[in-house]
């Protein structure tokens, strides 16, 4: 089964939801932010790819959102990224049948050009180079997801390091704010820059996730890249706003699930959730893909 030609083939693919939200629910204070998560606890990690493939997923990603060199977590944490990057394939991997894809996950770097001294083009770019030979090495990955950018510039520079490393399909999301400036990136870039000039240096699909904003102001986003492109869209939105000290997210599955149809029905094929939104909401958006 091949990830490109299931991208372009127009019909809906089904990602996964947050991993991040989900360990947090596993073990709050032994596995939120850690780095080390994918060694020191694989069962956790396994069974929420595992979860989330029996909702409905047909593409999971790996736990290696943060594993790249210049993350304040790996300043922090100093853990072997290589192995890290490889385990959290492995795990992927073989919770996924033949008829599953594995995305390699890859998260932006925390960090702000101009605010940073190690934010140079070249830190970047080596950064998530090293992190893509890493995912691609085994073979075990059928594609690489670039996500939760905020900055074109670095999603530009990734995307570079990754179309060096492989000829598998490469995926670029960004997040979008709306604040006072309309629905922007935090460096200012729009949802149609951002898909333009992601499809001008080679990805294979463009889109956004996070995001913080309401549904109807994520399938905007979904309808403002369809307008300047014809590649596949992917729509990964958080089940609403976190509240309370602990950051719940209290979205309903069924309300998340037709905020998920509102960007289907502004051009994205490629769906699934990022904070908040877990097997309970993939689940609930793999029952009305089926009837789409």
């Amino acid at each position: 089964m091949d990830l490109r030609e299931t991208l372009t083939s127009g019909r809906i693919l089904l990602a996964d939801g947050g991993m991040g939200t989900e360990l947090a629910k596993v073990k709050p204070v032994s596995l939120q932010g850690n780095l080390s998560a994918n060694c020191t606890h694989p069962l956790d990690v396994a069974r929420i790819h595992l979860h989330y493939i029996r909702a409905g997923s047909r593409a999971i990603t790996t736990n290696t959102f943060l594993l790249n060199a210049l993350t304040p977590a790996q300043e922090r944490q100093q853990v072997d990224l290589d192995r890290m990057n490889k385990t959290g394939v492995a795990l992927a991997r073989n919770m996924a049948r033949s008829d599953h894809f594995v995305l390699g996950g890859m998260g932006p770097t925390g960090r702000l050009f101009g605010l940073d001294e190690c934010m140079t083009d070249e830190a970047v770019r080596a950064a998530y180079l090293a992190q893509a030979k890493s995912l691609t090495s085994s073979g075990d990955v059928d594609g690489l997801i670039i996500e939760t950018m905020t900055s074109l510039r670095e999603a530009l520079l990734a995307l570079e390091a990754c179309k060096e490393v492989t000829d598998k399909p490469v995926i670029a999301s960004m997040t979008f704010y709306t604040m006072n400036r309309d629905i922007r990136t935090m460096n200012g870039e729009s949802a149609a820059e951002c898909a333009q000039k992601l499809a001008e240096r080679g990805a294979d699909a463009v889109g956004t996730n996070c995001s913080t904003f309401l549904m109807h102001q994520m399938a905007e986003v979904v309808a403002r890249m369809r307008a300047v492109t014809s590649l596949p869209i992917i729509a990964q939105p958080n089940a609403g706003q976190p509240h309370g000290e602990e950051g719940t997210y209290i979205m309903t599955p069924q309300e998340f699930a037709e905020g998920v149809k509102l960007c289907i029905d502004a051009g994205a094929t490629v769906v699934g959730g990022c904070c908040g939104a877990g097997p309970e909401c993939i689940g609930e958006v793999a029952k009305r893909i089926k009837h789409h």
